[in-house]
């Protein structure tokens, strides 16, 4: 044992520059283009194997080389030999014929819809695609999501490959962006002119008692927008928090100024908010209970809970502080987001969800009445999965005006499977993929998209008619 132990070291220190040339050689061989020097390594390898084998005396370990002497060499008449030469000829000749297919209009200097990626050579080869930004182009080109400001340029790469013989091709496109061509002064001036503060609940700029819904940060034409409050301490110049004056100090009037700019091109929009001071607690109190809601889940009402509620407010408009509790936690808990139903069949289930609403030493309550439902059973899970389905559209799209890939869920809250058909899968794919646009001139396509809704047997179908719009 101990002589067959320092004969393998011996062995291994005779293989040490010859292995480790050997796995460098098989990796280069499957890398490199340069076929020649690719035969000259190998046999080299072979060669240098050859040199150990006459230094080594042991019948067992020269049969592991004379093994592996083998495998080399024939792996040297695949390189040198007519088959591979064969094979580089065919996907060279799959590699000269290779082009991408543009849909409608498109073109390599324009791309607005998916693209067709051949995946098979004429000659045989297998073709893979890898694209540089999948977030823009996805690797089999039939996700494309167009930029909203610049166009993007995207290199989509095939390797094409039969047996050992690889060879890769890039094609570069131009994606185009959904912003209409402008100048900077153009869109500075129509975003401008539309740029509007989004206010929550019934605020207006003459009346702000909670933080704004929406301060733009891009303009529909994509300007960029952004906003100082002359008063941060009141309004912050992001809008998300609004701190109201004191009981009796009176309202304050605050100036939130956008600055908008496209390249070189920059304007100034002003617009004055007044921010009303708070209420005396009791007045508090009270408007906060009269405006008080409770955020359901889907299409849930207070005669109808299946889910858990979206929202219990902890606070109200006017800065009071609120509190829940529920009257049967084991069914609904107090914050609302457990919900455990009654058993298919059982009846009904009513709890109490009370709000205790408080401002300094001022308190009042507020109870909603709910209704829980039991579990439901196939058919009932079927017509609420099929009463809560809707397409979702992507930007500025809708049922009349569909110019990207649409959203088809394939599953309902309930549980129910959806199976989608389109009625023209030349425009839209049944996975609601759009591939392709009428072309200007042929007008706009409707489609008919059906969803068969099915749970545990039980199925139904409902039907969306969308527009696809022309380029």
């Amino acid at each position: 044992m101990k002589k067959w132990t320092v004969l393998m070291l011996v062995l291994s220190m005779f293989l040490l520059g010859s292995s480790t040339a050997l796995a460098s050689g098989k990796s280069s061989y499957r890398g490199n283009d340069d076929h020649r020097q690719q035969l000259l390594y190998c046999k080299d390898v072979v060669s240098r194997l050859n040199q150990v084998l006459a230094k080594v005396k042991n019948e067992r370990t020269r049969t592991i080389l004379k093994r592996m002497i083998a495998e080399f060499k024939a792996e040297c008449e695949v390189i040198g030999g007519s088959t591979y030469q064969q094979d580089l000829a065919k996907v060279n000749a799959d590699k000269a014929a290779l082009a991408i297919k543009f849909l409608g209009n498109d073109h390599a200097g324009s791309v607005t819809l998916p693209v067709i990626l051949a995946t098979q050579g004429t000659k045989g080869s297998t073709i893979t695609w890898t694209s540089s930004n999948p977030s823009i182009i996805s690797n089999n080109g039939l996700v494309i999501n167009r930029p909203r400001n610049n166009d993007a340029a995207v290199d989509l790469t095939a390797v094409i490959r039969y047996r050992n013989a690889v060879v890769s091709k890039t094609f570069r496109v131009i994606v185009k962006s959904t912003i209409p061509a402008m100048s900077d002064s153009d869109r500075v001036a129509k975003d401008t002119a539309a740029l509007q503060i989004v206010f929550n609940g019934t605020d207006n700029a003459g009346s702000v008692t909670q933080a704004l819904k929406e301060l733009p940060s891009k303009g529909v034409n994509g300007s960029s927008i952004t906003w100082t409050s002359m008063l941060p301490n009141v309004i912050s110049s992001d809008g998300k928090k609004v701190n109201r004056p004191a009981y009796g100090s009176g309202n304050s009037t605050v100036v939130l100024t956008a600055f908008i700019k496209s390249g070189n091109i920059s304007d100034v929009k002003i617009f004055i908010l007044t921010v009303k001071e708070q209420l005396p607690d009791a007045q508090k109190v009270a408007a906060d209970k009269a405006a008080l809601e409770i955020d359901f889940g889907g299409s849930d009402t207070a005669a109808r809970v299946t889910r858990a509620l979206d929202g219990l407010p902890a606070v109200g408009a006017n800065g009071s502080t609120i509190k829940w509790l529920s009257s049967n936690p084991n069914v609904l808990s107090s914050d609302g987001k457990t919900i455990r139903r009654p058993a298919a069949g059982s009846g009904d289930t009513y709890v109490a969800m009370t709000a205790i609403i408080s401002s300094g030493p001022v308190s009042d309550v507020k109870v909603f009445v709910l209704t829980v439902k039991p579990d439901f059973t196939s058919s009932e899970k079927v017509a609420a999965d099929k009463a809560e389905l809707a397409i979702a559209f992507k930007d500025n799209d809708n049922a009349a005006s569909v110019t990207r890939s649409i959203g088809l869920p394939t599953k309902g809250f309930y549980g129910s499977t959806i199976i989608w058909y389109s009625s023209n899968t030349s425009l839209i794919l049944d996975n609601g993929i759009l591939i392709n646009r009428p072309a200007r001139g042929q007008g706009d396509k409707t489609v008919t998209l059906t969803a068969f809704i099915s749970n545990n047997g039980i199925g139904d179908v409902k039907t969306f008619s969308v527009v696809v719009k022309q380029q």
